[in-house]
């Protein structure tokens, strides 16, 4: 299992240096948390999901998301729209931006996202499934993939007509989280039913299609059990990467452990720098840090204090002196979660979830520290983002 998933793949003529990605989360997946996430072994990344009609209206802040930095040699962006034609002429503003592989998000369960018929709202009319992945394709050079859910509801599971769908109108790669868009992170992973969505897309399609298994893929015993039950070519990591981009490189055999106090402390720091780096205010970069804090804080012992001081912290100076202070006090070598089956039980069986506050709870779907919809204008500036 180990050795496949450090082979390169290729999705349609674009080649990634190996089969475990980072998939695009909405308010997290920033050039800071892409850079790390890329030094630590993910093969493949995506900006934050982006609207069809920001892109279309030239919002400013859609467009200061879709930044590349100089260092990531591939990189895909995700887009979401309520139909063919919204989808295809936002990708085709994209093509003044360098990407190199278009994602249509179909899976995003987000109320307000769903409401305009965006997202897994997708799902429920097949017929149109096949449209928008046709006219994405006819928009863009770029191989174009598909991220989506076993269905909108479990009364509607439709998985298998929307894989082969897909498949036929010619995608690259499919992706397919193993829940429906009614379920929650409690529910778990359907294997057999993406398994199945795999078998129906490999049937249908008319050329080679990289198949990627998503959900509750925390480390390498989760990533066994997607890819033995799934017979997928790859795997997309989500909630598990937050707080935790060691886990490419474990999924991948290349660490057996957990970080010890002074790896976290140093790929902690960093992230920070690459913060820091990234945003001009150093406010802003301590504010947008906060989470990731938290996040990171997770798995050694005496966090409660210092979840309760990072929550708060209002400069890049402040955070890393929490984060030196807080290494310093700990035992030298001590590891992050001594017990990983205890970690994992307890965020798969408790329904662990660190985005449900940014995502369902706030209602909050969209690349962006800032609520927003499927439509409407940001702004009418236009910036085309520079790299990095």
């Amino acid at each position: 299992m180990i050795e496949r998933l450090n082979i390169p793949a290729k999705i349609g003529h674009v080649e990634v240096a190996n089969r475990v990605f980072l998939a695009p989360l909405a308010g997290v997946s920033d050039i800071p948390f892409r850079r790390i996430c890329q030094e630590l072994g993910a093969g493949f990344t995506y900006v934050e999901m982006l609207t069809s009609n920001g892109i279309e209206h030239r919002a400013h802040r859609t467009m200061e998301v879709a930044r590349r930095h100089s260092s990531e040699k591939v990189l895909g962006v995700q887009i979401t729209g309520a139909d063919a034609a919204t989808i295809s002429n936002g990708v085709r503003r994209l093509a003044l931006l360098p990407f190199d592989v278009v994602d249509i998000n179909m899976g995003c369960p987000v109320r307000k996202i769903v409401s305009r018929g965006c997202g897994s709202a997708l799902l429920r009319n097949p017929a149109q499934v096949s449209e928008v992945v046709q006219e994405t394709l006819g928009s863009t050079s770029c191989p174009v993939s598909v991220k989506i859910r076993l269905g909108f509801s479990r009364e509607e599971m439709n998985v298998e007509e929307n894989a082969a769908r897909i498949a036929a109108a010619g995608a690259a790669m499919l992706t397919i989280h193993g829940r429906a868009r009614s379920e929650s992170y409690t529910n778990p992973v359907d294997y057999d039913a993406i398994s199945k969505g795999f078998q129906a897309a490999r049937a249908a399609a008319a050329g080679p299609i990289l198949l990627v298994g998503n959900g509750d893929v925390f480390g390498p015993d989760e990533a066994r059990m997607m890819t033995e039950r799934t017979g997928c070519d790859a795997l997309m990591v989500s909630r598990g990467a937050l707080g935790n981009p060691w886990v490419f490189n474990r999924i991948l055999g290349r660490r057996n452990r957990e970080p010890t106090i002074e790896e976290w402390r140093d790929v902690v720091i960093r992230h920070l720098d690459y913060h820091d780096q990234h945003y001009a205010s150093g406010r802003i970069s301590a504010v947008l840090f906060r989470k990731h804090l938290l996040w990171y804080l997770s798995g050694f012992p005496g966090v409660r204090k210092m979840r309760s001081v990072g929550s708060v912290v209002k400069s890049p100076a402040e955070a890393h002196h929490l984060i030196e202070s807080f290494a310093a006090s700990l035992p030298p070598g001590l590891r992050r979660y001594s017990d990983r089956e205890l970690k994992t039980q307890r965020q798969i069986s408790n329904g662990y979830d660190p985005k449900y506050e940014m995502d369902r709870k706030l209602d909050r779907g969209v690349a962006s520290e800032e609520t927003r919809t499927c439509g409407g204008p940001e702004s009418s500036t236009w910036r085309q983002p520079l790299l990095g």
